[in-house]
């Protein structure tokens, strides 16, 4: 049972600035493999979507290989994933959503 996945402005806007912030900061190569990580992350919550909930209908997903949490939402009517933010583990708990 796949889920169609939706990434919110958000989400979008989250992952870019963590891939540049790799790039500029490591290297092109640790930016790719961090995007690689989001990748898997996305095609495991799309083959099994119910991981935790964390706060009021927010499931989370760690990715595999860097410090970030996936939260997102399930529509099970629509088959479809909301993915709301993608947060580095060292942010302020308070701006999760």
């Amino acid at each position: 049972m796949i889920f169609k996945i939706i990434i919110s402005d958000e989400a979008k806007i989250d992952i870019e600035h963590s891939y540049l912030y790799y790039q500029r900061k490591v290297s092109k190569k640790v930016a790719d493999h961090f995007f690689k990580d989001f990748k898997s992350s996305l095609n495991i919550i799309s083959k099994n979507p119910f991981f935790k909930i964390w706060h009021e209908g927010f499931h989370c997903k760690p990715m595999r290989k860097y410090p970030f949490l996936i939260f997102y939402m399930i529509d099970k009517d629509l088959r479809t994933i909301i993915i709301a933010r993608v947060f580095h583990t060292s942010q302020n708990p308070e701006k999760y959503p």
